[in-house]
């Protein structure tokens, strides 16, 4: 094995396991703790969206922006069945997230910083589901590809080690 296929075996290892981290708690986020938000109280919402956006950053955005790195380097590191075209085609519904992020999700979430808004909260869900969700939901089924991809290509090839 080259230094280059080692290299982006571990590019790929780290960009999957990011990536379906980030898939899975962006959709325990979206489906589950946005709707709960509706019954919390409004005296009580300013202090537990404080809460909630103070621990939804170390434990959720660090890793979605974190993930971005092994992505952008699989276009020089990876598994040579990966076309770049998949590659290209995650990379873009990731940064329709990023981009719906900053311009629509964050906004919302300062004004909601202020309190509680029923209304906000809908708008909320709503956009997150169209511009969030399902390009994350594409973006997972590339990833999956790329990993039956890579998956199916080893069952090609005999292992030394058996």
């Amino acid at each position: 094995m080259t230094s280059k296929n080692k290299i982006s075996t571990i590019v790929f290892s780290v960009y999957i396991l990011v990536a379906f981290y980030v898939f899975g708690g962006g959709i325990v986020n979206s489906l589950v703790a946005y709707r709960t938000w509706r019954a919390v109280g409004v005296n009580e919402f300013p202090k537990f969206h404080q809460i909630d956006s103070s621990l939804i950053i170390p434990l959720f955005v660090v890793f979605f922006f974190f993930s971005f790195i092994p992505q952008v380097l699989l276009f020089w590191f990876r598994p040579i069945m990966i076309s770049k075209w998949l590659v290209w085609s995650a990379l873009l519904f990731n940064l329709i997230t990023l981009v719906s992020t900053i311009t629509i999700q964050i906004p919302i979430q300062n004004e909601l910083g202020k309190g509680f808004s029923l209304e906000l909260i809908e708008r909320l869900i709503s956009t997150d589901m169209i511009y969030r969700r399902i390009p994350m939901l594409l973006q997972a089924g590339i990833n999956f590809t790329m990993l039956y991809q890579v998956v199916k290509y080893s069952n090609y090839k005999p292992n030394p080690s058996t």
